[in-house]
Formats: structure tokens, C-alpha cells, sequence
């Protein structure tokens, strides 16, 4: 198993380790990701946690294949 976070390609910190970190060079370059992702995610309380998961990768997935932001996110993954 698997958790994904989306990033910024030009962000070098860790958003599962460093998040502070990673969340100040977010927005010191003018970004929002956390936000970004947030409105592409399709959630609830009712899910699985495995479930949640899933509906991360996915709206992280849609994020990078979207031709507007090419080359500019990554996903980041950690194993669980």
C-alpha cells in the first residue's frame, strides 16, 4: 500500500516529511497544490480508508494529465 501526495516538479521538500517545508516553497512560488487538489477530490466520510486513498491518486491523476499543467506537479509517493 501506498500513500500519493501531489507536488510541485521544482519543490525539493518532502511533503510527507517536510511539510512545513514543502507547504512554505509552495507558496513562496505563488502556488496553492494542497488547494488544487482539494478541489479536484471527490471524498467522503463514508469511504474506506483504502478508498480515500484511491480518490487522492485519482484526483492527483487528473491533475497530471490535465495539458494546463504540464510539466509543473508530481506525485509523490510513499509506501505504507
Amino acid at each position: 500500500m501506498a500513500e500519493f501526495m501531489l507536488s510541485l516538479a521544482s519543490n525539493p521538500y518532502d511533503p510527507f516529511e517536510e511539510y512545513d517545508l514543502w507547504l512554505n516553497f509552495d507558496h513562496q512560488e505563488g502556488f496553492d497544490t494542497a488547494g488544487l487538489l482539494a478541489r479536484a477530490l471527490s471524498t467522503s466520510d463514508d469511504l474506506s480508508p483504502d478508498d480515500q486513498e484511491l480518490a487522492v491518486e485519482q484526483a492527483i491523476e487528473s491533475i497530471l494529465s490535465n495539458v494546463s499543467f504540464k510539466g509543473l506537479y508530481k506525485k509523490v509517493e510513499r509506501k505504507t
